[in-house]
């Protein structure tokens, strides 16, 4: 059975002055647990069953308080030297990235679109954003009629091809806001690729409903 979208919108409104109470206490995501931003976007559909599991960038109640303790508990954050000190990867370009925000400093996601027209595959390892306590590497598995969030370490691009963060999908999940996204501006983000080689990114800011 499915959340109807009016009933999803109300919940999701309930949820988000808990979510931000319960991820700044946890300090973390969950990569077991689904998070609220894709939960409360138009292209997720959800089970009745999965209401403990809020998609991407909010969380669930106290179930999500507890489990998001553990979540990164074996993906501490990757530290890397200053971006502007680092040359770029060969051949590898970004577009279309921009950030889906959402109220309360809760956590956002970074989409966009990677191309490597390189003679050599392109492994993404990471990513930085000013302003932010916590950026990483997420993705979403369907497991049995659940979509939950998982971490991933590396994105492989291959030679000549691509590869899309797009919502569902890939993203960035950046976490531990310490200023508030405001919609219609543009933040920088850095993509960290193997081999200390990295790419800066202007990401336009988009409202909570964007896809």
């Amino acid at each position: 059975m499915s959340i109807p979208i009016k009933g999803l919108a109300l919940a999701c409104a309930a949820l988000v002055s808990f979510g931000a109470q319960a991820h700044t206490a946890a300090g973390e995501g969950d990569s077991g647990h689904a998070h609220l931003g894709d939960v409360c976007s138009p292209d997720v559909t959800h089970d009745h069953s999965a209401h403990d599991h809020a998609e991407h960038d909010q969380h669930d109640h106290a179930a999500h308080a507890h489990d998001a303790a553990n979540a990164h508990a074996n993906h501490a954050v990757r530290s890397f030297p200053d971006p502007a000190s680092v040359p770029a990867p060969e051949g590898v370009t970004v577009s279309q990235c921009w950030i889906r925000a959402l109220p309360n400093r809760l956590p956002a996601a970074g989409y966009f679109k990677l191309h490597n027209a390189g003679s050599a595959d392109a492994v993404l390892v990471g990513a930085q954003a000013r302003g932010f306590g916590r950026v990483m590497l997420h993705t979403h598995e369907t497991r049995g009629e659940l979509s939950v969030m998982t971490h991933v370490d590396t994105v492989r691009v291959p030679a000549g091809g691509g590869f899309e963060f797009a919502p569902g999908g890939h993203h960035v999940m950046l976490e531990q806001a310490d200023f508030d996204l405001k919609p219609g501006t543009r933040h920088p983000v850095v993509l960290w690729f193997e081999g200390d080689r990295a790419l800066q990114v202007g990401c336009d800011v988009r409202p909570p409903g964007a896809r």
